[in-house]
């Protein structure tokens, strides 16, 4: 099946994201790996936030399929959040950044919050008696740890996000 100019592009803005991060992603960057004009990309994505949120769906996307294929556990589900964080630092910070997201039109909670829907059925099943809010803390807890690890931070004060969602998740 033949790629389309928007889908090169996705994917040119996608390795871009890998190697250099957010910052590193252009509209003109892109365009030029495409070996394409400059001014061509505007036609699929007339801002630089519309790219990004088609980006940010392919990386959703990525994440989606990590979790489902770690089985349908909390401490699972934990593991490939966490994982897939480490191994895409740049994907994981584009997709947790409303801020760049926000206003692209590309109505990306609609990718989102299937996700977290995902976690509180899952969390429901296997604790019960927890009040609803808890999933929520703990899926804040589950980011916090991913976002630190993508970064190192948990290195720098000697634990591992293993040992964490360990305490975190005993009895997942």
């Amino acid at each position: 099946m033949r790629q389309t100019t928007e889908d090169r592009l996705i994917q040119a803005g996608r390795q871009l994201l890998e190697e250099k991060g957010i910052s590193a992603v252009t509209v003109r960057e892109v365009a030029r790996r495409c070996g394409i004009s400059h001014g061509a990309p505007r036609r699929h994505f007339p801002t630089l936030a519309l790219l990004l949120a088609a980006i940010a769906e392919v990386c959703l996307g990525e994440l989606r399929e990590r979790i489902a294929d770690a089985g349908g556990g909390l401490k699972e589900a934990a593991r490939a959040y966490v994982g897939y964080a480490v191994e895409h630092p740049h994907a994981f910070d584009l997709i947790s950044r409303h801020d760049v997201l926000a206003g692209s039109g590309r109505e990306l909670r609609a990718t989102s919050l299937p996700l977290l829907e995902q976690w509180r059925t899952c969390f429901a099943e296997q604790r019960p008696d927890a009040p609803e809010a808890a999933a929520i803390a703990a899926w804040a807890s589950v980011h916090g740890i991913a976002s630190l690890a993508s970064r190192g931070v948990l290195e720098l004060v000697g634990t591992d996000a293993e040992e964490l969602l360990d305490q975190l998740l005993p009895q997942s």
